[in-house]
């Protein structure tokens, strides 16, 4: 029987431990974000809980829900906010895994844990309760555009859309905000003029979520930056081309269109293999 006494105190101190390093990690600045975002990974990554004000993470078995602390307090801090104005529950999907680096599917950047994708659909289930994990797995972003991706569909698209959006640029230590380019299109109909649109930049899917990418932290030196956006809204010829030729679905999938790829720096690879 002794050796089952000994379980709860093992366990009890496995959790406290993971706790007091998560805590350190988040206070004494050790998380450290190394690379591209394409080609990185994360030193001492924080943890985005499970659950919390305003939000839930989604598809837990796929272990991404991990970044910068920086990343982890801007999704807590929008869900909150989100949740206070306009209601709701935001669904929160990939981040990063644990020590970044690059998915075995699904993504070629968030590497380094400074990216969030965040559905636009939200369950009504989630806002009355926790949901389950196996319906948490089953959850895939709804495509906010028409079966043939030609336009926005008006019975999916709401002006929270916007707002939540426009809420997620005014946070200063987000650089980048993708949707896709039907969204921003209607985005730039809606507010034309204003600065914060030049957050916004179109790129193909993201139309059943959008992708929010945080700025290199001021800290972290071997953090490779992007080049700014350009300024101005980003509503001029720079869209517009983005509806020239084939489909946006057919563009999409097209395995000729080049990709640069990076090279995984040398601190990396004692960190993510």
């Amino acid at each position: 029987m002794r050796g089952f006494r000994l379980i709860p105190i093992v366990l009890i101190s496995f959790f406290y431990f993971q706790t007091v390093n998560q805590i350190r990690a988040d206070e004494d600045g050790s998380s450290e974000t190394i690379g591209f975002y394409t080609a990185g990974c994360i030193k001492n990554s924080g943890t985005l809980p499970s659950d919390g004000e305003g939000y839930q993470v989604i598809r837990l078995s796929r272990d991404r829900y991990y970044g910068h602390p920086e990343l982890i307090k801007f999704v807590k801090s929008f869900a909150k906010t989100v949740s206070n104005l306009y209601g709701g529950t935001l669904l929160i999907g990939d981040l990063s895994q644990k020590n970044g680096g690059p998915m075995p599917d699904g993504h070629s950047s968030h590497q380094v844990g400074l990216d969030a994708d965040i559905l636009f659909w939200q369950n009504p289930v989630a806002t009355i309760r926790k949901l389950t994990e196996v319906e948490r797995e089953l959850i895939e972003p709804l495509s906010l555009l028409t079966s043939d991706f030609s336009r926005i569909d008006p019975n999916k698209w709401s002006p929270i859309h916007a707002k939540i959006l426009k809420l997620a640029a005014s946070y200063d230590n987000v650089e980048r905000i993708f949707v896709n380019p039907h969204i921003k299109r209607k985005l730039c109909g809606m507010y034309q003029g204003e600065e914060w649109l030049k957050k916004i930049r179109p790129w193909w899917g993201h139309d059943g979520h959008f992708h929010a990418r945080l700025r290199c932290p001021d800290n972290n030196p071997l953090c490779e930056s992007q080049e700014p956006v350009t300024e101005g809204e980003g509503c001029g010829v720079d869209l517009v081309q983005w509806f020239n030729g084939d489909s946006l679905r057919e563009k999409a999938e097209d395995p000729t269109e080049p990709r640069i790829i990076r090279k995984l720096p040398d601190e990396c690879l004692s960190i993510v293999y």
